[in-house]
């Protein structure tokens, strides 16, 4: 019988947030959740899904946006009130997980095409045709609004901001399948949340783009872009995807905002990830290491749910990043500069020495309609 394995043991951080982890053969898995503010984190639990035997999986994150879905929306048993962002992004990660579920009892074989690192599918649409089944963008989309349409949107008001949204939030999420020396990963996003590959050749690879009209991750962090597309119940969304294979062993990363969103440029979300790795004995406490570090830096409630792929066990993982963590201590040490003129350049400096491996794998920009 297929077993299900939807976390690890989840325990309190010393001091910040709950972190889960996880280990089978071949998979482990770390997640964080910390709150900006106790008890008004709208970030839902990080999710984390495992098949075994199958051998496939699937990470991700979902940020409440509680700017646009700032509304209360509903009232739990013991009288707190919780909004529209709050609900939005539980919702989602239930219907996120349902359709992994329904899509991995479904699943098919593909044609074992061999690719290269890194290379996307280029025949997905038709190889799904074959398999039987709607797209799973489609799939995934329709399940979502059946989710979200659950909780009925209150009356509107007269006077109501064009931003406002009922129930938004954003997702990343990664569905793996493990075979052989290489992992077929499909990617699904909307928003802003994020989908890494994180490899000792490679460092932390982007597989989503931002669904903001700013395209440059450095200029990202610095004005923090007003988003295009969002999962909401009042108003049409996408489901991005971006599909390849990745060869292992890997470390595959899903987080919110709150991870990378604060960090000085793109390079130090790497550099935060692998200082903490390099420290932890295990899985746990990097889990621990990673709670305390974002705690530290972030302005945000920040979730964060990774899977270290292809592994025989956590020393084996903590031992292929150590050169790289050393590298990228080297490289791209955190610069406090008096002066913003001076911040700016090191910035600048550091994005473009960094960029070019961070966007290989990054899907294209979409074409203007």
């Amino acid at each position: 019988m297929t077993e299900v394995r939807v976390r690890g043991v989840a325990v309190g951080a010393p001091g910040a947030g709950t972190i889960w982890h996880y280990r089978d053969e071949g998979v482990m898995a770390v997640g964080v959740w910390t709150e900006r503010i106790d008890g008004r984190g709208e970030d839902a639990e990080p999710l984390f899904a495992h098949r075994v035997p199958a051998a496939e999986g699937i990470v991700g994150v979902f940020d409440g946006l509680g700017g646009s879905g700032a509304g209360a929306a509903c009232e739990l048993r013991d009288g707190t009130r919780r909004s529209g962002a709050w609900v939005g992004a539980r919702l989602v990660r239930s219907g996120v997980l349902s359709w992994f579920l329904d899509a991995a009892a479904r699943t098919t074989s593909t044609d074992g095409t061999a690719l290269s690192d890194g290379t996307a599918l280029a025949d997905g649409e038709a190889r799904e045709a074959a398999a039987g089944g709607a797209k799973p963008t489609e799939a995934l989309r329709t399940r979502l609004v059946e989710v979200l349409a659950d909780v009925p949107a209150p009356p509107r008001s007269k006077i109501v901001s064009r931003m406002r949204r009922w129930l938004p939030t954003t997702m990343a999420a990664a569905h793996y399948r493990l075979g052989g020396e290489q992992a077929e990963c499909r990617v699904l996003w909307a928003g802003d949340s994020r989908a890494y590959a994180l490899s000792r050749g490679g460092g932390l690879q982007a597989l989503t783009r931002d669904h903001t009209d700013e395209t440059d991750s450095l200029q990202q962090l610095v004005q923090d872009p007003p988003m295009t597309n969002v999962i909401c119940a009042d108003q049409e969304f996408t489901i991005a995807e971006h599909v390849l294979l990745l060869p292992l062993p890997c470390v595959l990363v899903c987080a919110t905002d709150g991870f990378f969103g604060y960090v000085e440029t793109p390079a130090h979300f790497e550099c935060h990830l692998l200082s903490t790795l390099r420290a932890a004995a295990d899985e746990r406490e990097w889990a621990e290491r990673l709670a305390r570090q974002v705690s530290g830096y972030t302005g945000d409630d920040a979730s964060l749910s990774l899977a270290a792929l292809g592994y025989a066990g956590f020393a084996e993982l903590r031992e292929s990043f150590a050169a790289r963590s050393q590298e990228m201590e080297a490289r791209y040490p955190l610069v406090r500069a008096a002066e913003d003129g001076v911040d700016r350049e090191w910035r600048a400096r550091t994005w473009e020495d960094y960029r070019p491996d961070y966007e290989r794998l990054m899907p294209a920009t979409a074409e203007p309609g």
